[in-house]
């Protein structure tokens, strides 16, 4: 085969023809690990049953076939849709329960919550799209750190300052349920990318056609997750202010004053209503940089999610480095510019922005190719 017989299929060499004929060879999902059973039996159907090509009914024609098969699709739908409204129900469980204690039995209600809300959130990740191959050991470190400091990050920079807080810091309730209610729309969003896509590579006739059809999708699919993510916060917002007078700090008390017991700052908000904002806008920004990162793994390419994980996470790890560095002796001058970066520039909330629009620009690249929807982009 030469380039000659490649430009007779519209292919300006053999190696974009060969992208694109590896691209449209069906797969096993034994074989990769990442397409839907449904796809798999549809694709078995129609290579093996005979007359199938002929416009038969390959389901009649096929002897001994599994009529289960038949119910499987809204069977397994059914399923991921659980495993996605997982994480957000539990942390609404979890809050309820919150509002309704008090003292050492509204510690246990939250610690309880807590493994739970890993559970489900583990579950969601391995059971529903974006379904990518299991990530290295420091991708999954940086993705932890990324989370616990939405939750975490801006009470512990207080503490850490010199004079700060010596008592327990509050996480922030509205990033936890923000970010735990985003899953189940980050699903939906990385199925219908991924059901679109397969669609225009059986439809395109080459690959400049299937790239300037599926780069729009993405970008659309992606502002379409953000708007979810932006009304997922606003809906957390909302659940906490009404529920607020049995979870809020005391402002007098401090952090610490969410009751007088054990669970003293368990889930208030550090940055007050003041900060409300940038907080969920910080958070909104971690969940795109997490969902693009998981959709590009998904499709084959996890060097760029580890590099930018890594970088954004150094980025929020400085003013806490500068923090505490502030309390040795001769070193006070360097809490100002902790605090002034964390909290006036919203330095860790930016970090995760710029992070994700250069997985955005990543992610128009490589879901642009064909050979990257060849397994079925892990949905």
């Amino acid at each position: 085969m030469t380039d000659r017989t490649a430009a007779r299929y519209r292919h300006r060499d053999v190696f974009s023809l060969a992208e694109e004929m590896y691209a449209r060879v069906p797969r096993d999902s034994a074989a990769c690990g990442t397409r839907d059973a449904w796809d798999t039996h549809a694709t078995r159907d129609t290579r093996d049953t005979p007359g199938a090509e002929a416009g038969g009914d390959r389901h009649a024609s096929s002897p001994g076939h599994d009529t289960s098969r038949a119910g499987a699709r809204p069977l397994l739908r059914a399923r991921w849709a659980v495993f996605a409204l997982l994480p957000g129900a539990v942390c609404a469980l979890t809050v309820a329960g919150l509002a309704l204690t008090e003292g050492g039995v509204r510690l246990a209600v939250a610690l309880a919550g807590a493994l739970a809300l890993a559970a489900a959130l583990h579950t969601a990740l391995r059971h529903a799209p974006p379904r990518a191959a299991r990530s290295g050991a420091a991708t999954r470190a940086w993705a932890c750190w990324l989370l616990a400091y939405a939750v975490l990050g801006d009470g512990l920079l207080r503490a850490a300052q010199p004079g700060g807080i010596d008592r327990p810091w509050a996480p922030s309730a509205v990033v936890v349920l923000g970010l735990a209610a985003a899953v189940a729309p980050g699903t939906v969003c990385a199925r219908l990318f991924t059901a679109r896509a397969r669609r225009r590579l059986g439809a395109s006739r080459g690959l400049a056609e299937f790239a300037a059809s599926v780069r729009p999708l993405l970008v659309a699919v992606v502002a379409l997750y953000a708007a979810a993510v932006a009304l997922a916060f606003a809906g957390a917002d909302t659940v906490l202010g009404a529920v607020g007078g049995n979870l809020a700090a005391d402002p007098e008390a401090g952090p610490a004053g969410l009751t007088a017991g054990p669970a003293a700052g368990l889930v208030a908000d550090p940055a007050g209503p003041a900060g409300g904002g940038a907080v969920c806008a910080g958070a909104g920004a971690l969940a795109m940089l997490l969902w693009l990162g998981r959709m590009l793994a998904a499709h084959g390419s996890t060097r760029a999610p580890a590099l930018v994980y890594a970088a954004v996470g150094t980025a929020q790890a400085v003013p806490l480095a500068l923090a505490g560095a502030a309390r040795l002796p001769g070193c006070g001058f360097l809490a100002s510019p902790a605090e002034t970066a964390a909290f006036t520039w919203s330095a860790p909330g930016l970090a995760c922005g710029a992070g994700a629009v250069v997985l955005l620009a990543r992610a128009v690249r490589v879901l642009g190719r064909a050979s990257a929807h060849a397994t079925g982009g892990g949905s």
